[in-house]
């Protein structure tokens, strides 16, 4: 049986998974339909595909605009032109133009149209429903373990290594030089990372930001850091960067000798924390 789940899907978090979870329990083959309406999200397209690929999904893409005059029932159709033959979404889900469809409604088309629709909890967390935004905000205030427990796996990025000018080599710390697929939301500072290059997974530091010591960079640049690890070269290369853990903010420094001794604080603070 086919089993389809509609919905935003910008970032596979806890409450998607268990709508995934409930679907992959009584069907042999489930997609998701997201219906895609932001332009900057949480994960890029790629990512996401990413994301399914995890869970063992099918991701189609629906752009918001291409399908927002659908009434109910014109969406109901679309569904079923998709194949789906069971329908799992939560109570609260509202679908339709100007979301006039709701639980409802769907178990009522489902019946003419001949769709089984599985109704399913909203899943919280202490006492809060799950949400895209919540998760979004959290990630833009810093709070990177936080955001971590809502979507149930680590915030990540995919990114290029590209060629810098290699001052973190001159100072005893070179850093792998990211170039993300998206837009990071959190704000400019250091990060304990955990690194993916061929499947391997290495520890790391890294710096989101504009180098102010450094360069007056109108663009943030994110560098990484892998202690005690000689790396080969990996310029062209795409990297998984997982953010764990915020450390301090960015700061300018009055010297690069300065920045050093700063760097090498940060490093064996963190050392010491995954020693502890």
């Amino acid at each position: 049986m086919k089993c389809c789940i509609v919905g935003k899907f910008e970032s596979f978090h806890k409450g998607h998974q268990s709508l995934i979870k409930e679907a992959k329990e009584k069907c042999n083959e489930v997609f998701i339909i997201s219906i895609k309406k932001w332009k900057d999200g949480i994960f890029s397209d790629k990512e996401r595909e990413v994301l399914a690929e995890k869970f063992k999904v099918k991701l189609i893409t629906f752009n918001f605009e291409e399908i927002k005059d659908l009434t109910p029932e014109e969406f109901f159709l679309k569904l079923k032109e998709a194949g789906c033959q069971k329908l799992f979404a939560g109570e609260d889900w509202k679908f339709g133009k100007g979301r006039a469809g709701n639980i409802s409604t769907a178990q009522e088309l489902g019946k003419k149209l001949g769709i089984e629709v599985k109704v399913l909890p909203i899943k919280k967390f202490n006492g809060k429903k799950i949400g895209t935004s919540e998760i979004r905000k959290l990630l833009q205030e810093g709070k990177i373990s936080e955001a971590n427990k809502l979507l149930g796996f680590n915030y990540f990025c995919l990114g290029k290594v590209k060629e810098g000018n290699k001052l973190g080599r001159k100072i005893g710390f070179p850093t792998l030089n990211i170039e993300p697929e998206k837009e990071l939301l959190m704000p400019n500072g250091v990060y304990e990372v955990r690194v993916i290059v061929d499947s391997k997974n290495f520890k790391g530091i890294a710096n989101l930001g504009k180098r102010p010591t450094v360069s007056s960079a109108g663009k943030k640049v994110l560098e990484v850091h892998v202690p005690d690890i000689l790396l080969p070269e990996l310029y062209g290369k795409e990297l998984k960067i997982e953010f764990l853990k915020f450390l301090r903010p960015e700061k300018k420094f009055s010297s690069i000798e300065e920045l050093k001794t700063q760097i090498k604080l940060d490093v064996e603070n963190l050392k010491r924390l995954w020693r502890s």
